[in-house]
């Protein structure tokens, strides 16, 4: 793997444009380092990092779900794990989105999601 698409994928994980984004907030929200990314998504290194590059699939049910299984049928991930992870960048884009432009609204909906049942 050349070293170039290696610091490309790292950059990217700041960007939600990018699946990076979201695999690097699913591997923290699960206290998953890169070994244990690869593990649960059943990816080498190689492919993690080209999978890494695509960008986030599209947040309507189905381009969602058709953007998902083309990734994981391209390099060769679990598909449901892929899912999740794509689903909770998607989130975690739209609370930081919604933070910067309204930060008293984004703190009352993280307080109610914070709230016992």
């Amino acid at each position: 793997m050349h070293d170039a698409v290696l610091d490309l994928a790292r950059r990217a994980a700041v960007d939600p444009h990018f699946l990076a984004f979201a695999l690097a907030e699913y591997a923290a929200r699960e206290a998953l380092d890169e070994a244990g990314l690869m593990a649960v998504l059943g990816a080498t290194a190689e492919a993690l990092a080209s999978a890494r590059l695509c960008r986030m699939p599209r947040p309507d049910p189905a381009g969602f779900r058709a953007d998902v299984d083309r990734i994981a049928a391209k390099f060769g991930l679990n598909r449901d794990v892929l899912a999740k992870a794509a689903r909770h960048g998607l989130v975690v884009a739209d609370l930081r989105r919604a933070a910067a432009e309204s930060p008293a609204e984004a703190a009352a909906f993280l307080a109610a999601r914070d709230r016992a049942e």
